[in-house]
């Protein structure tokens, strides 16, 4: 059942942010919810969960960034008529940190294959769908040589107003010549913005 608590905890959030103001919510709050029926509707919601730790600390993050379309990069600017879609979020609390989690190419092109194109599970690898962590100096990523974990898709869309969510679980690899890596188990229910359009390179 650990997989479904996190999308339980993105239901409780929505639920607890309605009517908020126009700032992301962040919280540790990671209390069960009673059962699968009393999940809130994430319909037009964007909000994502994201669990790990780090010199023994837990870190556990739950974000709602709803109507918040600068967290979004999704169109064409400079990849027309190809689109692709990416979220980055930066906070403070528990510690300051970047999240990244990318798409990639949704839409392809000529020179733009598609990178993340229906829902099913995708393994970590050099392509999107990636997920990022920068945090206490140091940038870890999914797309790094000796990576593992995956991305599993429960929702795709590439539509405005469309859904993208689903799940994620695996250890991300540091850049340089660290050696660390950082465990991360998530999950993420993204309401796609209005699409920015561009022009072909």
């Amino acid at each position: 059942m650990r997989s479904l608590a996190p999308i339980l905890t993105l239901a409780a959030l929505a639920l607890s942010t309605l009517g908020c103001g126009d700032d992301p919510v962040a919280t540790t709050d990671t209390d069960a919810v009673d059962a699968e029926t009393d999940a809130p509707d994430l319909t037009g919601k964007s909000v994502y969960h994201l669990e790990f730790d780090i010199d023994g600390q837990a870190i556990v993050v739950d974000r709602d960034l709803t109507g918040l379309d600068q967290y979004f990069a999704f169109g064409s600017t400079h990849i027309a008529p190809a689109v692709s879609f990416g979220v980055t979020d930066s906070l403070q609390f528990p510690r300051t940190m970047s999240i990244g989690i990318n798409f990639g190419i949704v839409i392809a092109s000529t020179d733009h294959p598609i990178q993340t194109g229906e829902a099913k599970t995708y393994p970590f690898s050099t392509l999107p769908p990636s997920v990022d962590v920068f945090v206490k100096g140091l940038q870890y990523r999914s797309t790094l040589p000796g990576a593992t974990g995956s991305v599993v898709l429960t929702d795709w869309s590439s539509e405005s107003d469309g859904v993208m969510a689903g799940t994620f679980a695996g250890t991300l690899m540091s850049e340089g010549d660290t050696g660390k890596t950082l465990a991360v188990t998530g999950s993420f229910h993204f309401t796609l913005p209005a699409r920015t359009d561009g022009q072909p390179r």
